[in-house]
């Protein structure tokens, strides 16, 4: 009798202990999913040189052309006022230090006049602030000024291209070159593509952004000054430079506020070696205008939308679902992709369990949501608990 009492003890201990093993998670099976394709358009691109279109939030949408470095013109300035403002940064609407100016720079104003380069008037101990000196290169392009700016903040024109240079390298602009500070001497050298990303970071500074949209400025010597883009404030055009010289031919980096189906876009754009400044201007007019149609609202995933499954070793089963809808404004072309993520659960879990995520992403832009179960997902019974291990 007391072996069977031991026996059966040993029996209830050691199926308390097969009891008592961990239950293995619930593993998912992801299902596939299909992600919307959309049609690209046709931008109304210059039949001639080079051209690229980005956004804020997108990076570069589209480029036009081959990709061989081009002169930039006076383009090349908005690379000077990013590295002075870098060396020396002032806050949005502080005029900054005063800059007294020399004989030198008087020196320098009349090299450019006497070589048909844009200028603004200076006078020996004149005193302009750092941000009046950017207002003279970003809106009627001096070239004495941008020279004069770099000089001042950097020692020396060769100290400045050094700096511009390693900064551009910073950017991720692999196809850009920094010769001078005005690109007056057509030895700056980019891409479209790599002018769209310089515009990006340009426009999303507050103190160059501030200067592009302002149609003229008022300096100590020069007098009112006006910006040769005339573009600016015409179909949302916000800036940001105008450049042209004979090796370079017409060029243009264009920023443009579009209401784009209740979203609010900032575009920028560049257009290097049109036939002419105004050719260029022109040509992103209807570029910009164009645009519009070339973003489209999709929902690559729907609300309830069933994304994995769970299938456990007892059979029990349970949907994963998204806990929501995810939209996307993607620009027409580009791919987009669909990740699911669920996680391994814990059984037994109850429908509406947090059960990872899903994200859909197109180019820059993404959206995550929750994954939950559909289901309940049941635990296993005390037999299989026991017996199926």
């Amino acid at each position: 009798m007391k072996r069977v009492i031991v026996l059966a003890g040993l029996i209830v201990i050691l199926a308390l202990a097969l009891y008592s093993r961990p239950v293995p998670l619930a593993v998912p099976t992801v299902d596939t999913l299909e992600p919307p394709k959309t049609a690209a358009i046709a931008l109304p691109w210059p039949a001639s040189g080079q051209g690229a279109l980005g956004a804020q939030g997108y990076g570069v949408l589209e480029t036009h052309g081959d990709a061989t470095p081009l002169p930039i013109a006076s383009t090349a300035k908005v690379i000077t006022a990013l590295a002075v403002l870098q060396k020396k940064p002032i806050a949005a609407g502080s005029q900054g230090p005063m800059i007294t100016l020399s004989q030198k720079d008087v020196d320098l104003f009349d090299y450019y006049y006497l070589n048909n380069g844009s200028v603004a008037q200076v006078q020996a101990g004149e005193q302009i602030t750092e941000y009046q000196a950017l207002q003279a290169i970003l809106l009627p392009s001096a070239n004495n000024l941008a020279d004069t700016l770099a000089i001042w903040a950097f020692g020396s024109i060769n100290s400045y291209t050094a700096y511009a240079n390693n900064m551009v390298r910073s950017m991720g602009l692999t196809q850009t070159k920094v010769g001078d500070a005005t690109g007056f001497n057509d030895d700056t050298f980019s891409t479209a593509s790599d002018m769209v990303k310089l515009g990006l970071t340009a426009i999303s500074n507050p103190v160059i952004a501030a200067i592009a949209a302002q149609p003229s400025a008022d300096l100590p010597v020069a007098g009112t000054v006006q910006n040769v883009n005339w573009l600016l404030g015409q179909d949302g055009v916000v800036g940001i430079k105008t450049g042209n010289t004979d090796k370079a031919g017409g060029c243009y980096l264009f920023a443009a506020r579009r209401q784009v189906l209740d979203h609010q876009l900032t575009l920028v754009g560049a257009i290097l070696d049109d036939t002419s400044l105004n050719d260029a201007i022109h040509q992103a007019d209807s570029i910009v205008k164009a645009s519009d149609a070339g973003f489209e609202k999709i929902t690559p995933v729907q609300k309830s939308q069933a994304v994995a499954n769970y299938q456990t070793p007892w059979q029990a089963a349970a949907r994963v679902q998204s806990a929501k809808s995810l939209s996307l404004l993607v620009w027409k072309g580009q791919t987009v992709k669909i990740i699911s993520n669920p996680r391994s659960l814990p059984a037994p879990a109850r429908s509406g369990k947090a059960a990872g995520t899903i994200t859909v992403i197109s180019g820059q832009q993404s959206a995550t949501g929750q994954l939950v179960l559909a289901d309940s997902l049941p635990g296993p019974s005390w037999r299989w608990r026991i017996f199926h291990r």
